[in-house]
């Protein structure tokens, strides 16, 4: 089977998301959430992408009005009774614009990306007839993989999964020829509201896997890839929580509708470990 590391991590978190997202590939309304991330994303590859051919950043003002196109374009199939407290428009608008102000001021000028490592696709094979598939966001010269992240909260490292690590790593090895010096996650913490933390973190770098650590998680995927898959065949996913609770999830309504029609059974949660 085709995956890739979000959708790896959906069916760990829910079986009945994945199941949703990827199967019956039912449509969802937009988040605002979501909306922002691709905005600052879409924002800094255009900053980047340039400065690949100039070797100089864009101006500010350019980077966050690209920002206000994204996010304007993300926010118009948003509906309207989302865009409420912390997401709303003028909030996310604002919030973008300091979040990027203080990204381009203090840390793009040293950040020079290399040649193609500018939101690189990549495909990579997994033993079992499998294939994980994804982009990274930027490799600069010094050999240094960066993952932009929004975030509600700081990131922490001891928590950094080291299935995506390897995967990035794995990644840049079949793209350049050697794995990165370090992986690098530059986050923009956009807090939970009016009483919520809205600041840039300091870069959280994280050293690259070993090989063993590498060969460790390759036999995990494949296993984990093979568990799935086997759930997928049998057609059976349950929920990881009651839908009652789940007001962050974009399947939330039809999830809620099958439940009661259902009577309500109990959640269930798998958990990859069991597959493996």
């Amino acid at each position: 089977m085709r995956a890739s590391f979000s959708r790896i991590g959906a069916f760990s978190f829910c079986a009945k998301k994945y199941e949703y997202r990827y199967v019956l590939e039912a449509p969802a309304p937009q988040r605002p959430e979501l909306a922002f991330g691709v905005a600052i994303h879409s924002a800094l590859e255009e900053n980047f992408r340039g400065k690949m051919e100039t070797r100089r950043d864009l101006p500010v003002e350019e980077v966050v009005a690209a920002f206000h196109r994204h996010l304007s374009a993300g926010l118009s199939s948003v509906p309207e009774d989302y865009l409420r407290g912390a997401a709303d428009p003028h909030y996310l608008r604002g919030m973008g614009e300091h979040l990027l102000d203080r990204f381009m001021k203090e840390r793009a000028p040293g950040l020079m990306p290399a040649p193609r490592g500018v939101e690189e696709p990549f495909r990579l094979p997994i033993p079992g007839g499998h294939e994980i598939t994804g982009k990274f966001d930027l490799l600069d010269t010094d050999w240094v993989l960066h993952d932009f992240k929004t975030s509600s909260r700081p990131y922490d490292a001891r928590k950094a999964d080291p299935t995506q690590l390897v995967i990035y790593a794995w990644a840049c090895e079949r793209i350049f020829g050697r794995v990165p010096k370090a992986l690098c996650f530059d986050v923009f913490v956009k807090g939970d509201g009016a009483d919520g933390l809205v600041d840039l973190q300091p870069p959280v770098v994280v050293p690259t896997p070993t090989p063993e650590v590498m060969a460790k998680v390759a036999r995990r995927i494949q296993l984990q890839l093979d568990g799935i898959a086997r759930v997928e065949a049998e057609g059976l996913f349950p929920r990881a929580f009651p839908p009652t609770r789940c007001n962050w999830c974009e399947f939330q309504s039809p999830c809620l509708q099958e439940w009661e029609q259902a009577g309500r059974p109990a959640p269930s949660r798998i958990f990859l470990e069991s597959l493996v």
